[in-house]
C-alpha cells in the first residue's frame, strides 16, 4: 500500500511539473506565433494579457459567493449556542471560570470566532496539554 501510495504522490508531482512545462511551451509558442504581426514584445504583452485576465476571471468567479453571507451564517449562532447548552453549568465554570450566560453573550457577539477558538483551543489541549491551559484561559477572556 506505502509503495501505491509513493508512486501515485510521484506521480501527481510530475504531472504537476510536465502540465506546468505544457503551459509554458503554449504560452511560448503563442508569442512566437503573433511575434510577425505584433513584434515579440506585444506579442508577449497580448498572450500575457490574455492569461491573467483569464486568471482574474478565474479567481473572482471561484471567491465569488454563491450564497449571501447572511445566508451562509445565519445558522451559526443557534448551532453554536445549542452546542453551548449541552454542556453542564458546572463543567463550564469548572474548565473555564464563565457561566453559561458569558458563554451565550460570546457566542451571540462573535459567533465564527468562538467556533474557531473552541477549534483552536481542542487542537491545543489534544497536542499539548500541559501548556495550552493558561493559553486557552487567555483565549476565553478576550472572546468576552
Amino acid at each position: 500500500m506505502l509503495g501505491s501510495l509513493k508512486l501515485r504522490v510521484i506521480l501527481m508531482a510530475g504531472g504537476s511539473v510536465i502540465g506546468l512545462a505544457g503551459a509554458g511551451a503554449l504560452t511560448w509558442a503563442g508569442v512566437v506565433a503573433l511575434t510577425p504581426w505584433l513584434g515579440l514584445a506585444g506579442a508577449g504583452v497580448l498572450v500575457g494579457s490574455v492569461l491573467i485576465a483569464g486568471g482574474g476571471l478565474a479567481m473572482w468567479k471561484a471567491t465569488r459567493p454563491s450564497v449571501p453571507m447572511e445566508e451562509e451564517f445565519s445558522g451559526v449562532t443557534s448551532a453554536a449556542t445549542n452546542t453551548m447548552a449541552y454542556i453542564r453549568d458546572d463543567t463550564l465554570d469548572a474548565l473555564t471560570d464563565m457561566s453559561l450566560s458569558a458563554v451565550n453573550n460570546m457566542v451571540d457577539k462573535r459567533p465564527i470566532l468562538t467556533v474557531l477558538g473552541v477549534g483552536v483551543a481542542a487542537y491545543a489541549l489534544a497536542r499539548a496539554p500541559n501548556t495550552s491551559a493558561g493559553i486557552v484561559d487567555r483565549m476565553l477572556s478576550r472572546l468576552i
